[in-house]
């Protein structure tokens, strides 16, 4: 996949207006009105100190130094040294407080994106690159987490600090500021326009940067493939690419951010030399004293460098607020629908009989070529029911129907006569066990993955499952990524462990046996049809000898039923399934 596909995806999901996505973080915010309180407190008194500073300086010119009042220096001198104690603790406290609000913030965003992101439907995640999500919970984030801890207080800090200078300074001299600050409307202009590309510029960095990750997700896990057929090169060229790409959208947002710093240096000149040219006309006509013209000068200097700040923690704020508009995005994604209200039944389906009943089904992953065509079928209570037919025929489809990882297109399913769509995705899901051809192993102990980190205690059917496929049960030893330290045999015992020790009420074997030679699995499925005898079974194989003992067999045909009965009725027949039977016995003999 290019990255251009990879960015078509990504605004698949536009984002929603800032103003939006700014309420719900003020939302966000005020869970926190202690910390928020408490850091906005000490911000206004670390400004409030500051903003006094210029004035105590011109206090001590003219009231000090002209009039040689010595006892006035020394008492304003340790006034100053109190301000400077104030503004220093202020400080220390408002960064300690809004960094705790930062992280608690941050730790409920990233919990809640966790468990959104575990209600999706597994649909999204057939079309989403992990990467992608990834990106979401971890850079995004901590984007967020520096705009509050760093962006948000100083912004704030900053903010309070002009408003207060622009009011000093008018207090001061009106006439005078309203002449230093003619170069603002120019530099508030430009503000808005370089404000607009820029958020623009990390919006499509931050897309980018997704993007880079979903590819090194996809390349990464595929790094055996790689390898295997010496594509090294090719995957690195086209890294490269989707590096450069990357890297150019990052200088694109630096370029508008070095034009913005001149313009406030350039603007900050035209004021000072505005105010020193017509306040110094001022104060040698007696007009102004200098202690006023030395406050004001210092008050017009030190208003620029909270500009500068300003702009600089403007830009993580924009950063953070293009993160914040892709996780809120991210938490308006469509979760899997389910039932809200409990099913009002006079029995548990983990306990119920297991009947299914399949009433003209069809299902299509594109809304238009059928997968699964005007399915009708009923599988008894206990039955044990294979699935075979050619790869493409929907056998794997309908254990995605059962577990309603889809809906049908049209026609519905009855699971003890009630239709699937009906019964809460968890309750449905506690009375299937799905035993997978690929096992997903996690970091931990053999016993934590078949548990799956739940209390109950691992059973000796453990034992006497590992004893019919004949290996050793290891219950504690520490799984490598992937599960490369177990052999495919106890992989496979992995699958069925997983599904065996929470009982459920109808087994989905897929390809359950693959792993494993037919001597062992016909030991193995023996062992598991003993155990669970009152259990429904559904077995999908391409391998036909694991569906020989099965109470009937249904022949998939491009999405119909095509044949069904026992194996010996089918061979009878002498269709699809006895041609399927010719060549997996051919395929056996020559192995």
């Amino acid at each position: 996949m290019s990255l251009d596909a990879y960015i078509e995806k990504e605004d698949f999901r536009t984002a929603k207006p800032s103003l939006v996505v700014l309420v719900k973080l003020l939302k966000e915010l005020f869970q926190q009105k202690r910390f928020l309180g408490l850091g906005i407190l000490f911000v206004i008194l670390s400004t409030a100190s500051a903003l006094y500073e210029p004035t105590l300086f011109g206090q001590v010119i003219d009231d000090g130094i002209l009039k040689r009042d010595v006892g006035l220096i020394e008492r304003l001198g340790m006034f100053y040294f109190g301000l400077l104690v104030i503004r220093a603790g202020s400080l220390v406290f408002q960064a300690y407080f809004f960094e705790k609000l930062a992280q608690e913030m941050m730790q409920r965003l990233r919990m809640k994106v966790f468990h959104h992101l575990q209600r999706l439907p597994l649909s999204t995640y057939d079309r989403t690159p992990v990467g992608r999500l990834i990106t979401r919970l971890t850079n995004d984030t901590s984007s967020m987490n520096e705009m509050f801890s760093a962006g948000f207080v100083t912004l704030l800090g900053n903010f309070l600090l002009i408003v207060g200078t622009l009011i000093w300074i008018f207090v001061l001299n009106w006439k005078l500021a309203l002449v230093s600050v003619l170069s603002f409307p120019i530099l508030i202009y430009f503000s808005i326009h370089f404000s607009r590309k820029l958020v623009t510029s990390y919006r499509e960095t931050r897309m980018r940067l997704s993007a880079l990750n979903a590819f090194l997700a996809e390349n990464i896990l595929g790094m055996k493939t790689v390898q295997m057929f010496r594509r090294e090169a090719q995957q690195l060229a086209r890294f490269d690419e989707t590096n450069e790409q990357y890297c150019q959208d990052q200088m694109a947002s630096v370029q508008v951010y070095s034009y913005f710093q001149p313009l406030i240096t350039w603007c900050s000149g035209i004021a000072v030399a505005t105010a020193l040219a017509f306040g110094g006309n001022k104060a040698i006509q007696g007009q102004l004293s200098t202690g006023e013209l030395v406050a004001f000068t210092s008050y017009l200097v030190s208003l620029f460098q909270p500009i500068r700040d300003f702009v600089d923690r403007w830009t993580i704020f924009l950063s953070g607020m293009s993160s914040a508009e892709r996780i809120y995005g991210l938490l308006e994604w469509e979760i899997e629908p389910d039932q809200t209200k409990p099913l009002e039944s006079h029995f548990q389906f983990n306990r119920g009989r297991g009947e299914i009943v399949f009433e003209n089904v069809t299902f299509a992953y594109n809304g238009v070529d059928p997968v699964i065509r005007n399915l009708n079928l009923r599988i008894a209570p206990n039955e044990k029911v294979g699935f075979v037919g050619h790869t493409g025929a929907g056998k794997s489809t309908i254990i995605s129907l059962l577990l309603r990882f889809y809906p049908p297109t049209s026609g519905r399913i009855l699971l003890d006569g009630v239709d699937l769509q009906a019964i809460p995705v968890r309750e449905l899901r506690a009375v299937f066990g799905l035993v997978q051809q690929d096992v997903f192993t996690f970091s931990g102990t053999l016993r934590e993955n078949i548990s799956l980190w739940g209390d109950r205690e691992i059973s000796d059917r453990y034992q006497r499952l590992a004893g019919a496929i004949g290996i050793e049960p290891r219950l504690d030893l520490e799984l490598d990524e992937r599960g490369s330290n177990l052999s495919a045999g106890e992989r496979q015992l992995l699958s069925y462990l997983r599904v065996a020790e929470r009982e459920p009420r109808i087994w989905l074997l897929d390809e359950p046996t693959s792993q494993i030679d037919s001597e062992t699995e016909k030991r193995l499925l023996e062992q598991l049809f003993s155990e669970s005898a009152q259990r429904t079974f559904l077995m999908i194989a391409h391998r036909l000898s694991t569906v020989k003992q099965m109470d009937r067999i249904v022949v998939l045909n491009r999405g119909e039923v095509a044949e069904m009965g026992t194996h010996e009725e089918l061979m009878k027949l002498g269709g699809i399934y006895r041609r399927l039977e010719a060549v997996d016995r051919e395929q056996r003999v020559s192995m």
